[in-house]
């Protein structure tokens, strides 16, 4: 254990929720009586997913916890990794002990030698620049000082006159104050109260017509420019080129990271090692040296084979179950590695296996994931109803171990079900996120009232569906 001095802060101040680590049978510490304990073992370090989805929850709502560690800490922060193929995998599939670990070192003391230290601002000291406090984690080179939060990064009250910096902020070596600044701009109540979400994932509903990019920009400017949050550490994703022109426009001058899934995608597999993407066009040319078919006049002989390519790899779906529900895909189980062989022996990728290949990598390759997932510590998602089962599992892996996800979405117009998109991923996002904030715009500023009681009374009929309310915007408030 590298050497440290004990933290004068210990236990820390209660809004922060902090809790402690102990070693195996060691007592509850004073300042701990009647905050619940918890033990890591081996069986629990070899099967982690249900107390990991506890201690989620107590660090998203900052409660204090015990954790008695048992189980060898090296195992717990050991990379993890899957040889199963994306296919294999639903969407829900996450590295548990990964999470585990972070969540048993995220906001804890370390008592497991009797003192407590904090580790965050032991770091602050280290690499930040920060001196020690005796009223606080640290002192800053200005002299104030400051708390070093490891719990979900947002606002916090009630912390007195010291400032707070933020683990994130600390390990890229940085210490700048967390700010609470409201949006400059203005927005209709229920745009901001979307905008300013405290922490943690956070489902956004946006009608048509509610001001959704309006949402999302603001939501973007809001972390980088009032709360401080590091460029370095958040990524907005659009659906489609357009709409990521769209929001770079209106974010131009904040220096965001601003890319499609694709885009995304693309720069995970580039740093495994480059590759160009190739077309429709070329596709066929490899699918022509895989397939025999016979040339049909005005008949696509490829074309199956592209939709199976694209059920397997946005769908998840298993290339013999593909060829056998299709009946017009003959040999595709033995065509789809072939195909992919083709494509890495050449150091290509085509449209869908960028995600695919990604997916890949941020399974079997930690150093990846764990970059991936430093741009996606704060991650912005757009039109989350039009997500696939591949783009949700990348979605949960660039966004894990802490799922500080800014979903927004209308599942009522979800269009690309072909591809296995389902607006239940919008629906139930709670299953993906959990503990995750729920924010609806119900003001429809583009359409008139009939057009809107139209829609409302037509999209009532849709059986699986979040209830929302929707009403028309009045002249005199906020555009979208």
């Amino acid at each position: 254990m590298a050497t440290a001095t004990p933290a004068a802060s210990f236990p820390g101040p209660d809004a922060l929720g902090r809790g402690v680590v102990v070693a195996a049978g060691a007592p509850t510490p004073h300042g701990f009586d009647g905050v619940r304990r918890f033990v890591v073992d081996d069986a629990v370090a070899a099967a982690p997913a249900a107390l990991a989805a506890v201690l989620h929850h107590r660090w998203l709502g900052r409660r204090r916890f015990v954790l008695e560690l048992a189980a060898d800490n090296g195992v717990l922060r050991a990379p993890e990794t899957t040889d199963l193929a994306p296919y294999e995998l639903s969407p829900d599939f996450a590295f548990h002990r990964e999470r585990l670990h972070f969540l048993t070192w995220a906001n804890t003391y370390d008592l497991r030698d009797g003192h407590p230290i904090w580790w965050h601002g032991e770091l602050a000291q280290r690499r930040a620049g920060a001196g020690p406090s005796t009223v606080a984690d640290v002192t800053l080179q200005d002299g104030r000082d400051a708390w070093v939060d490891g719990g979900p990064r947002g606002p916090v009250a009630a912390l007195g006159p010291a400032v707070l910096l933020h683990r994130e902020s600390v390990g890229l070596g940085r210490a700048t104050p967390l700010g609470d600044d409201a949006p400059a701009e203005p927005l209709a109540p229920d745009q901001l109260a979307a905008v300013i979400h405290g922490a943690g994932p956070a489902r956004i509903i946006a009608p048509a017509g509610s001001g959704k990019t309006r949402v999302l920009t603001a939501r973007l400017r809001h972390l980088l420019a009032d709360r401080g949050i590091e460029r370095d550490l958040l990524t907005a994703v659009a659906y489609n080129t357009r709409a990521a022109q769209e929001m770079r426009e209106r974010t131009a001058g904040t220096g965001a990271s601003i890319r499609t899934l694709h885009s995304l995608a693309l720069w995970i597999c580039n740093l495994d090692s480059r590759r160009d993407v190739i077309d429709e066009r070329d596709q066929r040319t490899l699918l022509d040296r895989l397939i025999t078919v016979a040339r049909i006049p005005n008949q696509d002989p490829f074309q199956p084979y592209l939709e199976a390519l694209t059920e397997v790899r946005l769908a998840l779906r298993d290339p013999g179950e593909v060829e056998a529900v299709r009946g017009d895909v003959d040999g595709f189980a033995e065509v789809f590695p072939q195909y992919r062989d083709l494509l890495a022996e050449r150091r290509v990728l085509d449209f869908d296996e960028q995600i695919y290949r990604a997916l890949e990598l941020l399974l079997t390759r930690p150093d990846i994931r764990r970059r991936a997932q430093q741009v996606g510590t704060h991650l912005l998602v757009d039109e989350f109803q039009d997500l696939t089962p591949a783009f949700l599992l990348l979605v949960r892996l660039v966004a894990g171990p802490s799922m500080q996800v800014f979903a927004v979405g209308d599942d009522d117009q979800t269009i690309y079900s072909y591809a296995g998109a389902t607006p239940d991923y919008l629906v139930d996002f709670d299953r993906w996120f959990p503990g995750a904030a729920h924010h609806a715009l119900e003001v429809n500023y583009r359409c008139p009232p009939e057009v809107v009681d139209a829609a409302v009374s037509l999209l009532g009929h849709n059986r699986h569906r979040v209830p929302k309310t929707i009403r028309a915007g009045l002249a005199d408030e906020a555009a979208s």
